[in-house]
């Protein structure tokens, strides 16, 4: 705090030799209250800016500025404020007022970001005002959504293919026909590799910047041929991934916490929408650690990657990779190949649902005894369930095996499918017991799970009413086993006999279910024009001072910043309230539209 109000009062100094009547701009009269939010709390704390009619004004000394971005900024930002490394996003030709807010919101800790927090506490509050001046000067173009054109434009290039596909059959030996990798400790898949990316790392090996004594010898192969490499990368890049074996060691659930610290660049689920960043999801385990623990020890020099490693022990590495190896990959190139670009979720979950509905019954309504019904089920709890099949937090073998394959935005369209479907009850109780002694003593189970067994809070606890009464026994025996892990349910199940779990699970069996509120997915543009537009302007292009440009805005950086919004980790009510009721599919919806314009 003592940092901010420094830098505020500096700004204000800076303020002072000004114009003393010069027209009004940036941080004037801000009508976004989310930025305000975010740097101080108190919009009277905020100096306010003014410029002249002609050109924008900017407090600090730009020439000044470079240097400080040279020395500070470049490795993410690039000096153009459009390279967009590690995650970051596209900052040239922001408003000055709106980078100053973002810079002392990190400072404050209404955005959580380590090398942010340091860089601005390091730089002090006259270079940033020197740097964000220099960034606000830049007018480099945004390339946004076209940022991985390079990929998509190998489609039509057969000849590259072909080419590539001829050069392949030196690389198989090690990392597999069509790039599927079985040697899994120490070469890595290059199925579905984006060309931005398999470029610049197979010439790091040609110039030395990677060891790699086998990697090396190609050099002579290749040379400094580029429409050689960018044959293989091509074919490489059209190849579908695979998915690895399971992995032996680590716990998923653990490295999926830690699995946030790497958000910025490779996606939370490990699928990277920055072509220049590798994907991990769906990345052998094995080859995962190693790679990682390379960086830590300084093996492999990479300056973005080692300071994020560098306290993680060996079993927080194998926790990690475990995460990353379980989850799907999604190949932003294959997503295009494969889809008719119309925007049909429901529809999408529907088609995927069918192969669930053999046990679970149609729509989702279980006819068999011990399977459950996933009718009129919340989307965030049963995205939440299966998600903990798919990590083995909830241990059941067949289910593990038949979600694996589910990335985080199919598991939703599944979940948005079910929760919109009408419960249906069972024609016949499964387990012997008496339903008024189970009435009787279900009071200890509707202080959660809600009266006759409809949930108050069904994104958290689930409803129980309708629920096929031999499941809703073994469910809850799964928590005494070890199967299941929720400390409060472990308590109640240690007091309850056999007889009276039948009990109470019968008179929740025979209780209608009701379905919870569900909001409907909208088509991105709609959603833009509803809830972000009177923000941030007419697709994305923002006329408000202090609110950001969000055209032609990296497609991940968006994505994140609002999941961000989302958890808490950047603390804005307007933001929040606006993001919260968001599916993934919707946020990746308009992350794409903004991208795009």
């Amino acid at each position: 705090m003592k940092f901010t109000h420094l830098m505020l009062a500096l700004l204000l100094t800076l303020l002072s030799g000004c114009d003393s009547n010069p027209p009004p701009n940036t941080l004037k009269d801000k009508s976004d209250e989310s930025i305000a939010t975010e740097s101080s709390g108190n919009r009277a704390d905020m100096p306010k800016l003014e410029a002249a009619t002609t050109e924008p004004f900017h407090i600090g000394d730009i020439s000044a500025g470079r240097q400080v971005a040279k020395s500070s900024c470049a490795l993410c930002h690039g000096m153009s404020g459009v390279e967009a490394r590690s995650g970051a996003p596209f900052i040239a030709g922001l408003e000055q007022d709106y980078l100053i807010r973002s810079m002392i919101a990190y400072t404050n800790g209404a955005r959580k970001h380590a090398e942010m927090e340091r860089v601005t506490q390091v730089v002090g509050p006259e270079s940033l005002a020197n740097v964000s001046a220099y960034y606000a000067s830049l007018d480099t173009p945004w390339t946004g959504a076209v940022a991985d054109a390079e990929s998509k434009s190998i489609l039509s290039d057969k000849k590259a293919l072909e080419v590539g596909s001829r050069i392949a059959k030196s690389c198989d030996g090690c990392h597999g026909e069509k790039g599927r990798s079985q040697k899994h400790v120490n070469t890595p898949s290059l199925a579905g590799m984006p060309l931005e990316y398999f470029e610049p790392a197979l010439n790091s090996y040609f110039n030395g910047e990677r060891d790699h004594e086998l990697m090396a010898m190609f050099k002579n192969m290749l040379g400094k041929d580029d429409e050689k490499i960018r044959a293989i990368a091509a074919h490489y890049a059209v190849q579908k991934p695979e998915k690895p074996p399971r992995p032996k060691k680590g716990n998923a659930n653990r490295g999926k916490r830690l699995a946030e610290r790497c958000a910025g660049c490779h996606g939370y689920d490990g699928n990277s929408l920055n072509p220049y960043m590798p994907s991990l999801a769906g990345s052998p385990a094995a080859y995962l650690v190693k790679a990682t623990m390379d960086y830590r020890d300084g093996k492999r020099n990479e300056e973005l990657m080692q300071e994020p490693v560098a306290k993680l022990s060996n079993q927080q590495i194998r926790d990690l990779a475990a995460y990353y190896a379980l989850q799907t990959t999604e190949s932003p190139l294959h997503k295009d190949i494969e889809s008719d670009g119309a925007f049909h979720p429901l529809e999408d979950g529907k088609r995927m649902a069918a192969s669930c509905n053999g046990c679970h019954g149609d729509k989702g309504n279980s006819q068999m005894k011990n399977i459950p019904s996933l009718s009129g089920f919340d989307v965030k709890y049963l995205t939440r369930a299966t998600k903990d099949y798919q990590i083995d937090v909830r241990h059941h073998k067949t289910m593990t095996n038949l979600v694996s394959g589910l990335s985080d935005v199919d598991i939703e369209k599944i979940a948005y499918f079910y929760a919109r479907q009408e419960p249906i009850r069972q024609n016949k109780p499964s387990v012997d017991g008496d339903i008024s002694r189970g009435e009787a003593l279900a009071s200890a189970c509707t202080v959660c799970h809600g009266d006759k067994g409809i949930s108050g809070d069904p994104a958290n606890v689930p409803g129980l009413a309708g629920q096929d009464s031999f499941y809703l026994v073994s469910a809850t025996l799964a928590y005494s086993n070890g199967k299941r892990s929720h400390e409060s349910m472990e308590t109640v199940v240690q007091g309850l006999t056999s007889q009276q779990l039948n009990d109470i699970a019968l008179y929740f069996e025979a209780q209608q279910a009701e379905k919870p509120t569900t909001y409907p997915l909208y088509d991105p543009a709609k959603l833009v024009e509803e809830r972000c537009s009177f923000c941030h302007g007419e697709r994305g292009y923002s006329t408000q001072p202090g609110v950001p440009r969000l055209a032609g805005q990296l497609e991940p950086y968006i994505v994140l910043a609002m999941q961000e919004y989302q958890q808490g980790l950047r603390k804005d009510p307007k933001m929040t309230a606006m993001s919260d009721v968001l599916s993934l599919i919707e946020i990746k919806a308009i992350a794409a539209y903004y991208a795009k314009q």
